[in-house]
């Protein structure tokens, strides 16, 4: 019979771990109590706070202790009051945004997005930049181009509109691009968009070589809602001009315009409200008479009327006559034919002659008795010859300078012999005349203000009450159209920086310093 083998002995543990695991268990036999305790501590603690935390939160009705509910972006409460305003009134505040601001308005807010579509459509070409619109990434290329914007925006727009400007400068070299312009233009004004147009503003494209071409028979849509009206770089034909009516018609501005005297009689008599007019580098062949019962403004720049004669006639209701730059012997017709129709109304006259020729303004001045402001500006590249001046007469004064002119605006300046005696007649004369100001286009010195002082007898002759005024010149004028305005060209004889003198005394200030 064989003997079972006996069981292997275990393997002898090392002394090391013997020492290690026998001093394992009394350490972790140490450690069980102490976390307990600590386990047992912190609950003390943290059981008061919740009990005291039940406590408030029932004292307060159950509110106190909760997070405060993040207000939702669309939520209308005080913080936010331009949202809580009707939709009328927010659709009123868009269209008076400039185009891309408007559009924007609809990332405000869910209460804003349908408003855009709703507001009168306010759309200015010259608002608009390619780099705005952006092309998908699935179609990347060349950026859309200004027209195709239009396009863009015109179909998202159920209408109607407010304002219309398409002013761009527009030269095509082809006569091929010139009538797909043309094209772009007439589909534009049949656009659903533009229904109910109020102000529209645009200068048509120019062939080159060619120059301006007929106005676009398109136009007519709007003639019964329009409110403010630019029209630039055309012809209007004789047989289109009689369909221009414009029944509430404001603000009219031609803008190098080619139309005969008869067709712009025709228009203007066709505007029954019109209150200003400003016309800007137009031609004309023959004596342009202006007659109107609600003008309130006339503004004429660059226009070109040769031995023509510009007559201001029946306007009692015109408070300014600006006519910066009008050539020829025009500026003659400006005097109504009979000392029996004076122009009471006007305050602001703006004159421009070839040099100080004093008989001449003077020739002018006799029909505005309440003018308050004049402006007088020399253009030694202007050819205005006057003929049949009369001199003055101190025994026949002028009523404006008896009574109501208060300033003297000089442009162009130079302080020669010729303009020295010209500013020194309004010194001398102008009774109730309180502030010459002298726009200088040559650098000056305090010195050289100082012998113009002498010259003028700013000491000795001129009334205590005058205050004289040297400023750099540059030539800038307000929005003629804006009425709000009490005169245009009051930011027009300024110093262009810090660097440019601006001296100012008055004769009272020199007599008690002596």
């Amino acid at each position: 019979m064989r003997k079972k083998k006996a069981a292997a002995a275990p393997a002898p543990v090392p002394a090391a771990a013997k020492t290690k695991s026998a001093a394992a268990v009394p350490a972790a036999a140490k450690k069980k109590p102490l976390a307990a305790k600590k386990k047992a501590a912190a609950a003390v603690p943290a059981a008061k706070k919740k009990a005291a935390a039940a406590a408030k939160k029932r004292a307060s009705g159950g509110t106190a202790g909760c997070r405060p509910r993040k207000r939702a972006r669309d939520d209308n409460g005080d913080g936010d009051l331009i949202s809580n305003l009707p939709d009328a009134v927010l659709c009123t505040i868009i269209s008076l945004l400039p185009t891309k601001d408007g559009a924007r308005t609809q990332a405000i807010a869910r209460r804003w997005r349908p408003l855009w579509r709703s507001a009168p459509l306010n759309l200015d070409a010259k608002n608009l930049s390619t780099n705005d619109f952006k092309q998908p990434r699935r179609r990347q290329g060349r950026r859309p181009s200004t027209e195709s914007i239009i396009s863009r925006i015109l179909a998202d727009h159920p209408g109607p509109a407010r304002r219309f400007d398409i002013r761009l400068p527009c030269i095509s070299p082809t006569k091929r691009e010139y009538a797909k312009s043309v094209a772009q233009i007439a589909s534009w004004f049949q656009s659903r968009s533009l229904d109910n147009l109020e102000e529209l503003h645009i200068h048509f494209p120019i062939l080159r070589l060619v120059g301006p071409n007929p106005l676009l028979s398109s136009v007519l849509r709007f003639t019964s809602t329009l409110v403010v009206a630019t029209v630039g770089y055309c012809d209007v034909s004789d047989e289109i001009a009689p369909s221009l009516n414009f029944p509430i018609l404001k603000h009219l501005t031609l803008r190098y315009v080619n139309i005969s005297v008869g067709s712009f009689h025709g228009v203007l008599s066709a505007c029954h409200v019109l209150e200003t007019l400003s016309l800007d580098g137009n031609s004309y062949n023959g004596s342009l008479h202006i007659s109107s019962r609600t003008l309130r403004s006339i503004c004429f720049s660059n226009c070109h009327m040769g031995k023509s004669e510009l007559v201001i006639e029946d306007t009692p209701h015109l408070e300014r006559l600006l006519c910066p730059w009008l050539d020829g012997e025009a500026i003659r017709g400006l005097v109504p034919t009979s000392f029996n129709n004076l122009i009471c109304t006007v305050k602001v006259l703006a004159l421009e002659f070839s040099c100080a020729d004093l008989n001449a303004v003077l020739d002018v001045l006799r029909f505005f008795p309440c003018l308050e402001k004049l402006y007088v500006m020399w253009n030694k590249y202007l050819n205005t010859e006057m003929n049949n001046v009369r001199h003055y007469d101190p025994q026949d004064p002028i009523k404006c300078l008896e009574t109501h002119l208060k300033t003297l605006v000089l442009k162009n300046y130079k302080g020669d012999k010729q303009d020295v005696s010209f500013a020194k007649f309004f010194v001398l004369n102008g009774k109730v005349l309180n502030e010459i100001k002298f726009g200088v286009s040559e650098k000056f010195n305090e010195k050289w203000v100082a012998d113009q002082h002498r010259l003028l007898g700013v000491e000795s002759e001129a009334s205590p009450d005058l205050e004289f005024k040297h400023c750099s010149y540059y030539f800038r004028h307000s929005d003629t159209h804006d009425l709000s305005i009490a005169d245009p060209f009051n930011n027009s004889f300024l110093a262009e920086d810090d660097a440019l003198p601006v001296i100012s005394c008055s004769s009272s200030s020199d007599e008690d310093s002596t």
